[in-house]
């Protein structure tokens, strides 16, 4: 039999940043997929600020950045009647590359060192797979299925199948990750259910949709629109969601689908035509129906030795782009526990802390993306939306209207990406300091303890989260504040705290304090200008004892 400190079940874009984080404290894991390859079908297509720190924390930020659409290419959200007819609104948004240049100028609504980023699934799986692949620790396995598993003592037991080879064998590991989907086999045997709403009908974005691949030339004239990462077609006859792909020749093309109409039966043709309003020649590339419309919450995100992360443990509506960038943050969460565990150094309680955290967050962020998939997905268009009539240009401009609010509301949303915070979590030290209201559209950066370490361009261009450890970091703005006891304190347990020593006043006005301790995953765990008495109290209770 096999072994290996951490399995994971499900090799997508949360399992494999399961996978890295772990990397980053030398624990072995095995991650086995059932695919042979990474993902052939977009899936998802946005990574937002949260997600592209934690892959820069890899050093693929600058890989991602380069795939999918051109550096130069405008991510704007357009809304039309046809792709060859009426624009009705538009949200301006930058290209990648003006969007770092925002960032780094200070001008951007995300106060960060990494812009939201628009690439499809078919290359982030990619890239997280190669980047993998290369970590010692790591052995990942495309091609493999986890077909059962049992708990014994001190971890568990999984019995796999290599399905090229059509045999099975067995793994033993300290715990196990399920992070293998909605069906996911790790919450069913653990007879997890979901609660809350599944394919809840709307005229867009719920019930049963299509989504299709295809590559048609962008310049044969079914597509007259200006260029945007997002078309979506808003008419009384039809709804859909084109999305541009690779900035080029291939797209993917999202509708609702009849609820009297057997998927297997659609003419995806039929609808690119009907979306572009005219005929295109397309080559279809892939097709996969899908259920939108799921607000679904795992009833418990595990224990004893097994953990659910991503769609897994949440089902979402993918309006917000909340679902995979959800997962991301709870591999983050959840992997420097497991490390911990691992190593020797976590407390009896620190497992714990996973569900925790992140089960309120993925609350949080279905909530969001309901109301985002209500917004768009409910109003109603009036047939006379394309005519050249006064009632036609009145129904434009009450779509225009409602459109733009949308749009805004949506898709510029820094603080459901850089607002999450575990405040009330039992490894926080309270400060007593005021709560930040959690507002979707705004963020406001603090250092009060829970919340993500807030974002500085330090004076030399480096981002302050690149000098932040694998492990705790104790950030020090005042050489003067003796941090001695804290680091004996930690010591004795072998709890991993790097010392980082900045003297810029521009920190400290961020954080508000002469010293602030991060966890591993960004967020502040304690903050004051000088240390707590009892800093054993202190180490104890970030490690969960």
């Amino acid at each position: 039999m096999e072994d290996t400190d951490i399995l994971i079940a499900g090799g997508g874009p949360v399992g494999l940043m399961v996978a890295l984080e772990l990397a980053r404290f030398g624990v072995r894991a095995i991650l086995i997929n059932d695919g042979a390859e990474t993902a052939l079908h977009p899936k998802a297509n946005a990574i937002n600020a949260r997600s592209m720190e934690h892959f820069r924390r890899h050093g693929i930020g600058p890989t991602l950045r380069a795939a999918a659409l051109p550096t130069d290419y405008p991510t704007d959200v357009a809304y039309v009647t046809r792709l060859t007819g009426r624009e009705l609104a538009r949200l301006k948004m930058p290209s990648s590359s003006d969007a770092v240049v925002e960032s780094r100028a200070g001008v951007s609504p995300y106060d960060c060192a990494e812009p939201p980023h628009r690439c499809s699934q078919i290359y982030l799986e990619a890239i997280l797979r190669e980047a993998a692949q290369a970590r010692p620790t790591l052995d990942v396995r495309f091609g493999h299925r986890l077909e059962e598993f049992r708990r014994v003592d001190g971890g568990v037991v999984a019995v796999i199948r290599d399905l090229a080879a059509d045999n099975t064998y067995e793994i033993s590991a300290a715990h196990l990750v399920g992070a293998d989907g909605g069906r996911s086999t790790v919450r069913r045997q653990l007879g997890i259910r979901y609660l809350g709403d599944g394919g809840v009908e709307r005229e867009m974005m719920g019930g049963a949709m299509m989504a299709t691949l295809f590559r048609a030339p962008r310049d044969a004239g079914w597509l007259t629109i200006d260029s945007a990462w997002q078309y979506w077609v808003v008419a009384a006859d039809l709804r859909a969601l084109l999305l541009t792909v690779d900035g080029a020749d291939q797209f993917t093309l999202l509708t609702r689908i009849p609820d009297d109409v057997d998927p297997e039966t659609i003419d995806d043709q039929a609808l690119i035509n009907q979306a572009a309003g005219r005929p295109v020649d397309a080559e279809i590339i892939l097709r996969q129906p899908w259920t939108a419309g799921h607000e679904l919450l795992a009833e418990s995100f595990g224990g004893d030795r097994v953990w659910l992360v991503g769609d897994a443990a949440h089902l979402f509506t993918p309006t917000g782009g909340l679902g995979m960038n959800t997962g991301i943050d709870d591999a983050a969460n959840l992997a420097w526990k497991l490390a911990g565990d691992v190593r020797g150094w976590a407390g009896p309680n620190l497992l714990e802390t996973y569900e925790v955290d992140r089960r309120p967050v993925g609350a949080r962020n279905l909530a969001f993306a309901r109301g985002f998939a209500e917004s768009i997905g409910t109003f109603e268009v009036d047939p006379c939306v394309d005519d050249d009539t006064s009632k036609g240009e009145a129904e434009r401009a009450r779509l225009r209207e409602h459109l733009s609010d949308h749009s805004r509301r949506e898709m510029i949303i820094p603080g459901i990406a850089l607002g999450v915070r575990y405040e009330d979590s039992v490894l926080v030290w309270p400060d007593g300091s005021q709560k930040v209201p959690d507002d979707a559209d705004a963020y406001v950066p603090t250092a009060r303890p829970g919340h993500r370490a807030p974002h500085v361009w330090l004076e030399d261009g480096d981002a302050l989260c690149d000098r932040f450890a694998d492990g705790f970091t104790l950030l020090r703005m005042d050489a003067s504040v003796d941090v001695a006891p804290l680091f004996v304190a930690a010591g004795v347990v072998e709890l991993p705290v790097a010392l980082l020593d900045l003297d810029e006043a521009i920190v400290q006005a961020r954080y508000e304090a002469a010293l602030a301790l991060i966890f591993p995953d960004g967020h502040v765990a304690w903050r004051g200008d000088v240390l707590p008495v009892d800093c054993v109290a202190l180490i104890d209770r970030v490690r969960g004892a």
